[in-house]
């Protein structure tokens, strides 16, 4: 007999997972030539855990363990041998999807108390998106993701409270790969790669404090590449991002409290290439970061203890090259800690912060680009060893 959730005064919870075989999950599309659509996607998760609570208190208990591979792959093959430039979609979408662990909680009207721990040894977690179309085109728009997580914790809670203790440990390598070939494209594309090897974020949309002691560490190789390699594209953009730990909180309403600790010892690279020999709009982004945290309250009070180490080396190249064209841009970031805490100064911000940060890595950002004739190119490269910025902000509740 089902019972309604209101029924009872609290809900618990004891969850425990262990994945230990290979997870694979793989799409591939051979295209002589498609005039709509072509859409190919692929996830793969080792771990899943999805749960709430709705005007009751909850107490959760979380264990997951993934030892084996986990693999989304997605392949679109373009056939086309003619001198025409058939479709390959109008528009193309394309994404792939690796996770070790992942938990999504959200809690309404009521409180959440949360232990969890998310562990990954072994096989690598990994997301690959190829599409291969030497003598095909992309008309209307061109879009390419592969996102590789290996542990990912979610929370969001409204007129309510989190109390969440969170341990996230990783020594498998997270690797996303997104790899295009085309000849023609008329249209916007945009190729993107994201490896992380632990993220833990939280999210309150109206009145919902929140406590949260997070314990990160990192070992596995992390790395994102996106890659494009054109014959004439009017407007591209490849992008690569990959960062070791990862904490986002956000609180609209009520008190913020975060105990963050993150160490980052395996390496961590992102790279973005773009290559097009006709080209009016080029952009190529890596951006790498060892160790980041974000605490932000629209309310009144933050409390913030952060304490990060990186020591694995943190690496961001992006390139371009182009023969004839119009606009480049090209940006490099690489940080070895990263931290970010604020409050609502109009609302008579009460913050405190203890921040220690410590980089031992080799921190390094390259931007390149070549050129035969265009029009202009904007190039950045940014190196940072320990970045803190903490402030109070106006607006708000």
């Amino acid at each position: 007999m089902a019972v309604p959730a209101t029924s009872f005064s609290q809900e618990v919870i004891d969850n425990l997972q262990d994945s230990v075989g290979d997870i694979f999950a793989g799409q591939t599309l051979n295209v002589v030539q498609n005039d709509g659509l072509t859409r190919a996607e692929a996830y793969a998760t080792g771990n899943q855990l999805h749960g709430g609570n709705e005007a009751v208190d909850a107490t959760l208990t979380n264990t997951q363990t993934v030892s084996g591979k986990v693999a989304g792959d997605v392949a679109i093959n373009g056939q086309n041998t003619t001198d025409e430039y058939l479709s390959l979609g109008t528009p193309l979408y394309a994404a792939s999807q690796g996770i070790g662990n992942y938990s999504s909680w959200v809690a309404s009207h009521g409180d959440t108390t949360a232990t969890t721990h998310q562990t990954a040894t072994s096989g690598p977690v990994s997301a690959t998106t190829h599409i291969t179309a030497p003598n095909n085109a992309i008309y209307v728009s061109g879009e390419g993701n592969a996102t590789a997580l290996v542990n990912h914790s979610a929370w969001q809670v409204s007129n309510g409270r989190l109390n969440v203790a969170a341990w996230q440990t990783s020594t498998s390598d997270a690797r996303a790969n997104v790899s295009t070939i085309i000849e023609y494209s008329p249209s916007p594309n945009v190729y993107t790669a994201s490896a992380e090897g632990n993220y833990h974020g939280s999210f309150s949309d109206d009145r919902g404090s929140q406590e949260h002691t997070v314990a990160q560490e990192q070992s596995g190789f992390t790395q994102a590449r996106s890659e494009v390699y054109a014959g004439n594209m009017w407007i591209v953009a490849t992008k690569g991002t990959a960062t070791g730990n990862n904490n986002d909180i956000q609180n609209e309403g009520g008190s913020l409290v975060v105990d963050n600790r993150q160490i980052q010892s395996g390496a961590v690279q992102a790279q973005a290439v773009t290559e097009s020999y006709e080209y009016g709009e080029a952009h190529a982004t890596a951006m790498a970061i060892g160790n980041n945290q974000a605490s932000g309250n629209n309310d009144i009070y933050l409390r913030l203890d952060n304490d990060q180490l990186s020591s694995g080396g943190v690496d961001a190249t992006a390139s371009f090259v182009g023969a004839v064209g119009y606009d480049a841009y090209v940006t490099a970031d690489a940080v070895g800690n990263q931290s970010l805490g604020y409050a609502c100064a109009e609302c008579g911000a009460d913050v405190g912060v203890n921040n220690n940060q410590v980089n031992n890595s080799d921190v390094s950002a390259n931007a390149i680009a070549n050129v035969a004739r265009g029009r202009s190119i904007v190039s950045t490269a940014r190196a940072t060893g320990n970045s803190a910025t903490y402030y109070a902000t106006g607006g708000g509740n």
